[in-house]
């Protein structure tokens, strides 16, 4: 059984807190407009309210997706996650989470033409990649010729805190070095820094992050055992593999082993079929 990871305080949380982050995402519409159009250089004359950690799915028995901040306007959506432990597996994370966007998208009756523009951006607080960028915004480009744009409008942006002092603009840089943990020293992150203040006064927040730590110690305990049960049961299939490989009888190997007769012989057809 995993230990559980020991949660800062709610004294000691800053805005790079997963769970003060989205609070302040959701009940502040303004900043995260201003947020939005900082680190994609665009404009947004209206953004809907944000929403934090909705949930997804694309089908019952299909993996969910559980959004940070998700929000859109007239013609774009976004996805902002604050990545503040494990790098691992980014890339198919974006991809599988854009995907649950345009199928949300489109089972509202969209037609193709009409899907709106996605953005899956990652705020990380550790390099994304093995280089020392401080932002890497993929879209789709012809291989052969890169000029070549496949102009799906579905981009992945990740942005690297710690190369904060590259970034483009100063605005940019103010943000992510308080991100990083940094003096808030422009307008934006005075802005952040009082709702983060204010937000410690919250008792409603504070004892929803009580909660917050419990579920997700009790989901990681969950994928834990989930897991451990899938690798015993691989393991008992590997070795019937092995001793219906030798010319064990079916009705030993079940009997030995523990798995149920009828998955022994499946296991011994499919292996009849191969060889």
């Amino acid at each position: 059984m995993p230990k559980n990871k020991k949660y800062p305080s709610w004294e000691e949380l800053t805005f790079a807190n997963n769970f003060l982050f989205c609070k302040i995402m959701e009940s502040e519409p303004e900043l995260c407009r201003q947020i939005l159009e900082m680190l994609l250089h665009i404009k947004i004359s209206k953004l809907k309210k944000p929403e934090a950690e909705r949930t997804m799915q694309e089908s019952i028995d299909s993996k969910s997706v559980r959004f940070d901040v998700y929000t859109s306007d007239a013609r774009r959506i976004f996805d902002i996650e604050i990545q503040t432990t494990s790098n691992k597996n980014l890339p198919k994370r974006a991809r599988y989470y854009q995907s649950v966007i345009d199928l949300d998208n489109l089972s509202k009756g969209t037609k193709y033409s009409k899907l709106k523009d996605s953005y899956v951006i990652f705020l990380c607080l550790e390099p994304p990649f093995r280089k020392s960028k401080p932002v890497y915004f993929f879209e789709n480009l012809c291989r052969e010729d890169s000029s070549i744009k496949l102009n799906d409008r579905a981009y992945k942006v990740f942005f690297n805190a710690k190369e904060y002092a590259n970034m483009e603009s100063d605005e940019e840089k103010a943000f992510f070095r308080f991100l990083a943990g940094q003096k808030a020293d422009s307008e934006l992150t005075k802005s952040l820094e009082k709702k983060v203040r204010f937000a410690k006064k919250n008792m409603k927040w504070r004892k929803q992050y009580m909660t917050w730590q419990q579920t997700i110690d009790e989901e990681k305990e969950i994928s834990y055992e989930e897991g451990r049960i899938e690798g015993a049961s691989q393991k008992a299939i590997e070795t019937a593999e092995n001793f219906l490989k030798e010319g064990d009888p079916p009705e030993k190997v079940a009997r030995c082993i523990g798995l149920p007769l009828e998955q022994v012989l499946k296991i011994k057809e499919k292996l009849s079929v191969t060889v």
